[in-house]
């Protein structure tokens, strides 16, 4: 489960910036809200803004995160560890990402701070009861020190760190730390990104072919949306195809495999080819499958523009689930310009977010609905919103937090 994200220093974010799924104290939609010892956490999140505010760029900055950590251990010397600093940014200022998150029962904090010249920060904290303990702490790129339960496992880093290797995936690797592990699997198995940069296909494609329960839930899922559809026909063969040829003899020394899948949506009175059918049902056929292991395992969806290439309803569907997944601790974070989610009987305040971009600095500023004054609980929040009340739109409104 995600709590609390913080970032700086990254593309038009460039002071610190707090992301947080805490709920507030209001009492409505309790269904929305996931209770974890004395505090309570949201299920799902949106976030409003005008096209180049920084709503992707947020986003991006988990998913660079994410990205370092699961790599970080590979990187050899001399490799620069993937950074897009904000353009009026000194040279030296560093880039930095933390995340605050839940894993097992167990409630973690994790951060790091890094520039050219490699890792400036590290650090992993846990609270195995009320008080925060120390996992372990680094102020240089070779100055680390584990706290007393660890040190002895995580001396096995000795000699293994590098100016641009994070220590958590390094430890591992190379510990077995439960703490660090755990931690660590937060980010591989946990957060799941939708942007622009993902195809779902495969996954489906294999996920509907050999799991004969997710294709029901699937067909399930269609139909519940007024589709009519009744299978799914998927067919693959393997075929092979030269990669290098002699230029001498003609004769292929080298081939590659690859598979060709022929997949067929099966309705009530016809069959249509994949290819054949419109952008929506394409990007349904690639997200609803990973949505439901998501839903289901208590896995963090985050997510860009979810309202592209799908009808309102099927959106707020979506979001409903999210919402209503007592059964786990499942979370949907997304940016969105559909206006017709701004629905204070379906969703809390607190669950929505604008992002503004200063026009003078170039910044992004992140606030949420619950922030502003005088929101009252029956408002018309989409109206507002389309009207400039609460900012975020293309038209500046520089006085909107006083009104």
């Amino acid at each position: 489960m995600l709590i609390q994200f913080t970032c700086s220093n990254h593309r038009s974010i460039k002071d610190s910036l707090v992301f947080s799924m805490a709920a507030t104290k209001d009492s409505s939609l309790e269904d929305s809200v996931i209770p974890f010892g004395k505090a309570r956490y949201l299920r799902v999140a949106e976030i409003y803004g005008a096209n180049g505010a920084g709503k992707t760029s947020l986003l991006d900055a988990m998913l660079l995160m994410s990205r370092i950590v699961l790599t970080s251990n590979g990187f050899q010397p001399g490799d620069l560890i993937l950074r897009f600093p904000h353009k009026l940014s000194k040279k030296k200022d560093p880039t930095s990402f933390s995340m605050i998150f839940e894993r097992d029962g167990v409630k973690y904090s994790y951060g790091f701070s890094y520039n050219e010249g490699g890792i400036v920060d590290e650090y992993l904290y846990y609270w195995p009861g009320v008080k925060r303990s120390v996992v372990f702490e680094r102020n240089s790129p070779t100055d680390y020190v584990f706290a007393e339960p660890f040190k002895k496992a995580g001396d096995n880093c000795k000699g293994r760190m590098k100016p641009n290797k994070l220590l958590l995936s390094c430890a591992a690797n190379e510990t077995d730390i439960t703490q660090v592990i755990s931690a660590f699997l937060f980010f591989k198995n946990n957060l799941i990104f939708y942007l622009d940069v993902n195809n779902w296909f495969d996954y489906s494609v294999n996920q509907l072919k050999e799991n004969p329960s997710m294709k029901k839930k699937f067909i399930e899922f269609m139909r519940e949306i007024g589709t009519d559809l009744v299978d799914i026909k998927i067919k693959v063969e393997t075929r092979s195809i030269p990669t290098l040829v002699s230029p001498v003899t003609s004769t292929p020394q080298m081939s590659q495999n690859f598979n060709m899948i022929e997949l067929k949506l099966v309705y009530k009175d016809f069959v249509v080819d994949y290819n054949e059918e419109s952008s929506g049902i394409k990007k349904l056929f690639q997200f609803v499958c990973p949505m439901i292991d998501i839903l289901e395992n208590g896995k963090v969806l985050i997510c860009d523009e979810i309202e592209s290439h799908l009808h309102p309803s099927i959106v707020a569907n979506i979001i409903k689930r999210f919402c209503q997944n007592r059964g786990s601790n499942s979370q949907l974070v997304s940016t969105t310009h559909d206006s017709d989610l701004l629905d204070l009987n379906e969703i809390r305040r607190d669950q929505i977010w604008f992002t503004e971009l200063n026009p003078k600095m170039r910044t992004t500023d992140l606030y949420s609905l619950a922030e502003l004054k005088n929101v009252r609980k029956d408002e018309n929040i989409k109206k507002g919103y389309i009207l400039g009340r609460y900012g975020a739109i293309p038209m500046l409104n520089s006085n909107f937090r006083e009104k």
